[in-house]
C-alpha cells in the first residue's frame, strides 16, 4: 500500500470502517513510514479533541426539564406507557446524538451493544493467544513506542498502577500493545486467583459502566470503560470475580487515563 492510498483510507481507518485485510496493509505501512504516522497521529489527536469538546460542551447537555417536558408530550399520546419505558425513550434519544468530524462519526452515549459483542470476542481471542498461548502473528511491542507510533491511550497504560490484591493478590506480569485480528489492544498480563488475566484497551466508545459479556466458553469477559477509550477483563475466572475484577479496575483506569 502506498502513501496515498494510506492517507485516503486514514479516517475509515480511524473510524473502524475497514475490512481486516485492509486493516492489515495500513498497519504494515504504518511501522516503515513515519509522515504516515505522524498524520494518523494528527488525525486521531484532532478528533480526540473535537470528541472531548463536544462531549464537555454543557450547552449541548439536555435542559433538566427536558425528561419532564418529553413525557407530558408522550403521555396524551399513549397513556399506557410506563415510567420505565419512559426513562429507556428518553436515554435511546439522547444516546443518538452525534457528531461528524473527520469523515467519521462519534456518537455520544455507549458503544452499541453489537459492537461491544464484537469487541469483546476480538478480546478474547487476543488473551488466549497472546497471554495463553503465545501464538500471534504479529511480535508485540512496548506500550511506549506504540504510543509514538499509533497514539491513542497505549503510552498512558504503560504507567497505570493496578490494585496490588483484588479478592487476593494482583500480580502484572508484562506489559504491550499486540495486534490481534487487525485490532490493536494495550495489554497488561495479570497473575490472579491462581489463573493468567488480561487487561485489554482498545480504541472506541467506552461503555457506561463495567459488566459481564454474555460470551460462550470458559473465558469469561468483562467490558468497562477506560478514559475515552473500551477495555475488557478476559480471565479463566467463575463469573463473580471476573466482574469483580473489572470493577475493582474501572476507576483508577478510567482516571489514569483520561
Amino acid at each position: 500500500m502506498q502513501c496515498r492510498e494510506v492517507r485516503e483510507l486514514a479516517d475509515s481507518f480511524l473510524s473502524e470502517q475497514l475490512l481486516v485485510e485492509t486493516n492489515h496493509e495500513i498497519v504494515r505501512h504504518l511501522e516503515t513510514c513515519p509522515d504516515c504516522r505522524a498524520d494518523i497521529a494528527a488525525r486521531r489527536a484532532l478528533r480526540d479533541k473535537i470528541r472531548s469538546a463536544f462531549m464537555g460542551a454543557r450547552e449541548l447537555a439536555p435542559r433538566s426539564e427536558f425528561p419532564a417536558e418529553l413525557a407530558a408530550k408522550l403521555r396524551p399520546m399513549e397513556r399506557d406507557i410506563s415510567r420505565r419505558s419512559l426513562l429507556k425513550s428518553w436515554w435511546a434519544l439522547a444516546a443518538g446524538l452525534v457528531l461528524a468530524a473527520g469523515g467519521g462519526l462519534f456518537v455520544r452515549g455507549s458503544i452499541s451493544r453489537s459492537r461491544l459483542a464484537a469487541l469483546a470476542q476480538e478480546a478474547a481471542g487476543d488473551h488466549q493467544n497472546c497471554a495463553v498461548k503465545f501464538n500471534l502473528a504479529e511480535r508485540p511491542i512496548g506500550l511506549e513506542e506504540a504510543g509514538r507510533r499509533y497514539g491513542g491511550p497505549y503510552a498512558a497504560l504503560a504507567t497505570f498502577q493496578p490494585p496490588a490484591a483484588v479478592d487476593g493478590p494482583l500480580v502484572a506480569l508484562e506489559r504491550h500493545a499486540c495486534l490481534y485480528q487487525g485490532r490493536r489492544f494495550g495489554h497488561i498480563v495479570f497473575r490472579y486467583g491462581g489463573s493468567i488475566a488480561s487487561l485489554l484497551v482498545t480504541e472506541g466508545a467506552p461503555p457506561a459502566t463495567a459488566e459481564l459479556e454474555p460470551l460462550e466458553g470458559s473465558v469469561r469477559v468483562a467490558s468497562l470503560p477506560a478514559g475515552r477509550s473500551i477495555g475488557f477483563v478476559v480471565a479463566d475466572l467463575d463469573r463473580d470475580r471476573t466482574l469483580r475484577l473489572a470493577q475493582a479496575l474501572v476507576d483508577p483506569l478510567s482516571r489514569h487515563l483520561t
